[in-house]
């Protein structure tokens, strides 16, 4: 029997995807859930101030008050502090959209990022679990573990094909998880978004046995061609190391993906 709890977060994790609002019948849609239940907890969530509704539309979106929780959260652990100086620091240099995503529960979860200054931009995916198969950062992580554990965390998953490009295959997945291995990187086009390219370096623990995150480096395909994603890499692998020397992100991939993780156990 789903719990209140468990009705709530999933709600509230339906609306964290609609920025501009949802409406009670389409939750309702989604989550295959009674109308009288959806709009009580709204009703609540309203009233605490965590959801707001917009009487014009009659939509409801994330309230200012939960996504300050959130970002309490992250600045509690020190994320903010240690690493958004360094991601921002790539970020300017390459004009591009660069983030950081850590390993937590066989998944990766994207954590922070820091904006180019490019006026053309991709979508940041903070907050969201990567898409191991088809996302740069997936795939450098997925190279770094033995090849069956690495076939069953993808297949458990799910291979959706986002675009045209999107490896479907196992045979296909196995032999890019070969060549990030032999590069030390992964590089991936329009594989999530049409028109969007990204180029992943991992980020190994204090002791070097094990990939604790990675960062990624995302924009517009016409920017990134794999020549010049290819000649980023170095920069990357000196914010690999820099996040993985200062923010100690053994300590950091607990501490913030335990917290994510847990709301995300709680929807399943």
């Amino acid at each position: 029997m789903i719990s209140a709890v468990a009705r709530t977060m999933a709600i509230l994790e339906e609306l964290s995807e609609e920025p501009s609002g949802i409406t009670v019948s389409k939750l309702v849609e989604r989550l295959k859930c009674e109308k009288s239940i959806v709009s009580r907890i709204l009703s609540t969530l309203t009233d605490a101030d965590y959801v707001i509704r917009d009487p014009a539309t009659s939509t409801y979106r994330i309230g200012l008050r939960f996504a300050g929780m959130a970002l309490r959260h992250l600045d509690s652990t020190g994320t903010s502090d240690l690493c958004q100086p360094l991601l921002q620091d790539v970020a300017n240099k390459t004009g591009e959209l660069v983030q950081l995503l850590i390993v937590q529960n066989d998944q990766m979860i994207y954590v922070a990022k820091a904006e180019g200054k490019q006026r053309v931009r991709v979508l940041s995916l903070v907050g969201r679990v990567a898409a191991l198969h088809a996302s740069a950062a997936g795939k450098v992580w997925l190279a770094s573990l033995p090849e069956e554990r690495a076939l069953a965390i993808v297949l458990k998953q799910g291979m959706k094909k986002f675009t045209q490009n999107s490896v479907t295959t196992v045979d296909a997945l196995r032999a890019e998880l070969a060549r990030a291995r032999r590069a030390g990187f992964a590089i991936v086009e329009q594989e999530m978004f049409e028109d969007a390219s990204s180029v992943a370096v991992p980020i190994r623990g204090r002791q070097g046995d094990r990939v604790v995150g990675a960062v990624v480096l995302s924009g517009p395909s016409y920017r990134l061609p794999k020549k010049r994603m290819t000649n980023l890499v170095p920069i990357l692998r000196e914010l690999a190391d820099k996040l993985s020397d200062v923010a100690n992100l053994d300590f950091q991939v607990e501490s913030i993906g335990s917290g994510i993780m847990e709301r995300k156990q709680r929807l399943a």
